[in-house]
């Protein structure tokens, strides 16, 4: 039996699982002919909708993800401890792939309010109190942490959750972290997903894997 880390050609670090094999959408759900896999890479379909492609291992709390991805147009992002309020649709954290120029973003996809809509930026390390009250502590210059980021190549996606605490890191570098004690809207563990904005996107993932914290 061969296995599926390396049908999908991951480098599968110790303590890490695969959770995508190289092939097909096995471990994944979309909407029905949205999503495809194409030359080792999950990527959309050039939907006129916005959609998700769920993995349907776990809803995660704490952990470190790490894949590889590669934008070419439009507007798409990575989700996690998300909540799927409506088949394929994702409300919460989500590093946004690839502009906001060029990355940085955790946003709040499908913001139940303004103030969720960007969470943290750049070089930035913010903080959200219980009240939804925001504090932001700019750590590097914006411009030099994005410059870690290779357009039109493929690029190495960190993200740990631990805690309260998201951090993302693009090529060993540290995009950006949120600490988030909004009793409202956090969200202490949840799906993992992609997401077709629709209208010409075009991203490709790959060599996913997870390694989940007890």
């Amino acid at each position: 039996m061969i296995c599926a880390d390396l049908l999908s050609g991951a480098k599968v670090e110790k303590g890490f699982t695969s959770i995508f094999n190289g092939k097909d959408l096995s471990g994944w759900e979309g909407m029905s002919e949205m999503w495809t896999v194409v030359d080792g890479a999950i990527t959309p379909k050039q939907s006129t909708l916005n959609n998700w492609v769920f993995w349907r291992g776990g809803q995660p709390a704490d952990f470190e993800l790490r894949l590889s991805f590669r934008y070419h147009s439009g507007n798409s992002g990575v989700q996690v401890r998300t909540i799927e309020f409506e088949p394929f649709q994702a409300r919460g954290y989500q590093v946004e792939v690839a502009p906001q120029d060029k990355m940085g973003l955790w946003h709040h996809s499908k913001a139940p309010e303004k103030y969720r809509s960007k969470l943290a930026l750049a070089g930035e390390e913010t903080v959200y109190a219980k009240d939804g009250t925001k504090s932001i502590k700019k750590v590097a210059d914006p411009d030099q942490v994005k410059s870690a980021y290779n357009e039109d190549d493929w690029n190495e996606l960190v993200v740990i959750a631990e805690g309260p605490t998201l951090i993302q890191k693009i090529n060993g570098m540290v995009f950006s972290q949120i600490t988030d004690h909004d009793k409202k809207y956090s969200t202490s563990k949840g799906w993992i997903a992609f997401q077709d904005h629709g209208k010409g996107t075009k991203v490709e993932f790959k060599n996913i894997r997870i390694r989940i914290d007890d």
